[in-house]
């Protein structure tokens, strides 16, 4: 199957020093779920400027914002995968962070690893992080059941509870955003 028939890729991006065994596992479980071929490409620094020295954490907006700047128009969307606490004004932190406008998100597996007991519960928490994100780059909301990808985790034991997949409703959601989108 041609590029041109199955439409633009979602591009995955490393931020700052990522496992690269774990990207392509984020890249491997992500297009068995949205359906559509993923590419990694080239690492994109930190931006050292989302760093806040009075929180020891990383702006993820200001992160959205450098890949919206080297998001390609080749790509359906972009992903970042950064490993550094992130956070969000208002909240303590967050595990990723989307903009459905500019097509792009980020999560960080900082805080995935803690109590991650095995490669596979990293796998799979990084996995559902990732979907989640891409979700709502579709225009995906969060949802009401417990067990769907879209569900907003406030905690390791959320991500944990929930599916790498969405509920039929999201995922119907999906599918209508991905093929409207190209």
């Amino acid at each position: 199957m041609t590029l041109a028939a199955h439409g633009r890729r979602i591009a995955i991006a490393p931020v700052g020093e990522v496992d690269p065994m774990l990207v392509g596992w984020v890249a491997e479980d992500a297009r068995a779920v949205v359906g559509r071929d993923i590419v990694v490409v080239a690492a994109l620094p930190l931006p050292s400027h989302a760093f806040s020295r009075q929180r020891d954490q990383w702006r993820a907006a200001v992160i959205l914002d450098a890949l919206a700047d080297a998001k390609s128009a080749d790509w359906l969307r972009l992903l970042g995968i950064a490993d550094v606490d992130l956070y969000a004004p208002d909240l303590n932190f967050v595990f990723g962070e989307a903009d459905e406008l500019r097509g792009v998100a980020a999560f960080s597996t900082a805080r995935l690893r803690l109590a991650a007991e095995s490669t596979d519960r990293l796998r799979r928490r990084a996995a559902t992080e990732a979907i989640h994100e891409l979700g709502h780059t579709f225009g995906l909301r969060h949802c009401s059941r417990p067990s769907c990808v879209m569900w907003f985790s406030n905690t390791l034991a959320e991500t944990d509870r929930k599916d790498v997949r969405p509920c039929a409703e999201h995922s119907h959601a999906l599918a209508r955003a991905i093929d409207a989108s190209g």
